[in-house]
């Protein structure tokens, strides 16, 4: 059995695997992306570390950080040393494809996997990958998109697709995707949503049931976690701009999943940088 936790800008999401079977998934909302203050970024951290250590015991915790972390690996570090935990920072390339390869283990598919975190947007085919400045978070700063108004959507929507390179056959990875899906069907159900295909539509739909409600109303419909209301309409204006190419295919792993089975088969193996 192990326990892995994907350490994002937006959120900390557990996985506590045994034998290839997910046991337990659960998503905290953090929002470090948006926390400038590293005393208070570690006390938000240390919170739900100490509920995950709590909850999980006497099962080895191996924590991966990814784009907030690797901007600010002191950080990193102590909440490693602190809760005594294992743990690395992934570089761009190995969230990257730890990530495709939840979606495609054997690099055999056609596809195109958009891994939407806070601090970045990684595009990743089974032989190339780039990352992006398009994280929600940093969407946010740039751009007004706050509730209830959504004054510059549009604008939003627009810079994505102007940073986009050509791509075929999307697969969607990440909270916003999850999030928008969720929002689709009215509720959250992890299981309901993987292969959930969002249309161009479906994300209109969904920013137009946005428009107009606050913050506190949002959350108050109990669809999405708690904090992703914050995060929502920045991942709708990256879901548009890929769905008004093609429809994006949903996909509720990530490179937690790709981690766990290995470190379950016996130790992180990085097959694409074999030739190197």
């Amino acid at each position: 059995m192990v326990a892995v936790v994907d350490m994002g800008s937006n959120s900390f999401i557990l996985l506590l695997q045994h034998e290839g079977e997910t046991l337990l998934e659960e998503v905290y909302e953090v929002g470090l992306k948006s926390i400038e203050d590293e005393d208070e970024a570690f006390e938000v951290a240390s919170q739900v570390i100490s509920q995950i250590k709590t909850k999980v015991q006497n099962v080895p915790i191996h924590v991966f950080g990814t784009a907030i972390f690797r901007e600010r690996p002191h950080l990193f570090e102590r909440i490693v040393r602190q809760f005594r935990l294992k743990g690395e920072i992934l570089s761009e390339e190995d969230e990257a494809y730890f990530t495709y390869m939840s979606v495609d283990p054997s690099f055999e598919k056609s596809i195109t996997v958009f891994d939407l975190g806070g601090g970045s947007l990684e595009v990743v085919r089974k032989d190339w990958f780039m990352s992006l400045p398009l994280g929600t978070h940093v969407l946010n700063r740039l751009f007004d998109l706050s509730l209830p108004e959504i004054r510059q959507f549009e604008e939003a929507v627009k810079h994505v697709e102007s940073m986009l390179p050509s791509f075929t056959n999307p697969v969607g990875v990440g909270g916003s995707f999850v999030a928008i899906a969720s929002m689709k069907r009215g509720k959250w159900d992890l299981k309901a949503v993987e292969g959930f295909v969002l249309n161009w539509s479906d994300v209109e739909a969904v920013i137009e049931r946005l428009r107009g409600n606050s913050f506190e109303q949002v959350r108050g419909w109990n669809v999405i976690p708690a904090g992703r209301e914050k995060t929502i309409v920045a991942g709708c204006a990256v879901a548009l701009a890929i769905t008004k190419h093609e429809p994006v295919k949903v996909s509720t792993k990530g490179f937690r999943h790709t981690v766990a089975r290995m470190l379950e088969e016996g130790g992180i193996q990085r097959p694409w940088a074999r030739s190197g």
